[in-house]
């Protein structure tokens, strides 16, 4: 019986091995639950951006701005859904990319046409993946004016196919404001 090992080491190994592989199956589901809730919680960001960016779209309609200010006010309200700084190159963290994008705002604001706006301001995800839309403001029978701004949101964090089938999702971000432009200024579409 020199060569025999006890009952109870032969099992307590056992237990050993099986608690190591529930360990690593419940630490791998937890991590993905975790990355669904961050996932979500980025969603609700951009979704309160794109609010955002629809109610700057509504107050510039409705004092009076012409279209094309409409929608420079409304891709600067969507700038934390833009991504990464491109134009100018700027290659540090997003604290560094605020001191930088802040002076050019009213640059970017002040631009003539569409053909200057990406040597102002540009970011990574305005053109591409974000594939930013800004409708024409609609104007409601009782003199609201309802602004929608619609992004199509990337998906970045690991294993969210998980939870969704695609690599993006189609948000919109909405706000009503009472219109009053029409009564002191006539927007002849520029």
């Amino acid at each position: 019986m020199a060569g025999c090992k006890p009952v109870s080491v032969i099992s307590s190994s056992r237990k050993a091995g099986q608690s190591l592989i529930e360990s690593v199956l419940v630490v791998a589901l937890v991590c993905l639950i975790f990355f669904g809730v961050f996932q979500v919680s980025q969603l609700f960001a951009y979704k309160e951006v794109l609010d955002y960016a629809a109610g700057r779209g509504a107050r510039a309609k409705t004092v009076g701005f012409n279209r094309f200010m409409v929608f420079k006010t409304v891709r600067v309200g969507a700038i934390p859904n833009a991504g990464r700084l491109i134009s100018p190159g700027y290659n540090g963290g997003p604290a560094g990319e605020h001191t930088v994008e802040t002076p050019l705002i009213p640059l970017y604001l002040g631009g003539q046409d569409y053909g200057q706006l990406p040597a102002i301001m540009n970011y990574a995800d305005w053109d591409s993946a974000n594939d930013v839309t800004y409708p024409q403001p609609a104007f409601l029978a009782d003199g609201t004016l309802r602004m929608e701004v619609r992004q199509r949101v990337p998906l970045r964090y690991p294993f969210h196919r998980a939870f969704y089938a695609d690599d993006t999702v189609d948000m919109t971000g909405g706000s009503c404001l009472d219109n009053h432009y029409e009564l002191y200024i006539d927007d002849r579409g520029w």
